[in-house]
């Protein structure tokens, strides 16, 4: 995997993935964002990751889920290096007469299996904890 960085101006920063489109990235103030910081990227990438896997499992196994959803939230270390202490996502998935065994499933066979995003940042000592709710159709 290849991917480069420019800086652009200020502490922000355009990334791109060799076959991608390009990501800023800002490491400002949070009122002067114009893109994720750094440390957002890692949990947005991390949420991607999962999403795509639970959807992919979830279509594999004919569940009857309409969308997904995640809201994710992360502690951080309070000194430097401020790493990730804990991510905690819930997840909800929409549909008619999807199965909690379903869901719990997919989402397990994410972060034990699949997810590497969040299996790297597992084993660098972060913590997840994961919940979950179905609902209707939206």
């Amino acid at each position: 995997m290849k991917a480069h960085l420019v800086h652009t101006e200020e502490m922000r920063f355009r990334a791109q993935a060799e076959d991608g489109l390009p990501i800023l990235f800002d490491a400002g103030e949070r009122l002067t964002r114009k893109g994720p910081s750094p440390m957002q990227g890692a949990l947005l990438a991390a949420m991607g990751c999962t999403a795509s896997d639970v959807v992919w499992i979830l279509r594999k196994e004919r569940v009857p889920f309409t969308s997904l959803e995640i809201e994710g939230d992360a502690q951080r270390a309070t000194t430097d290096p401020k790493v990730f202490t804990e991510i905690r996502l819930h997840f909800r998935v929409y549909g008619d007469g999807v199965k909690e065994s379903d869901v719990e499933r997919a989402i397990d066979l994410s972060l034990d299996k699949y997810c590497s995003v969040g299996i790297m940042l597992q084993r660098g000592g972060v913590r997840f904890v994961n919940t979950y709710e179905i609902l209707p159709p939206g």
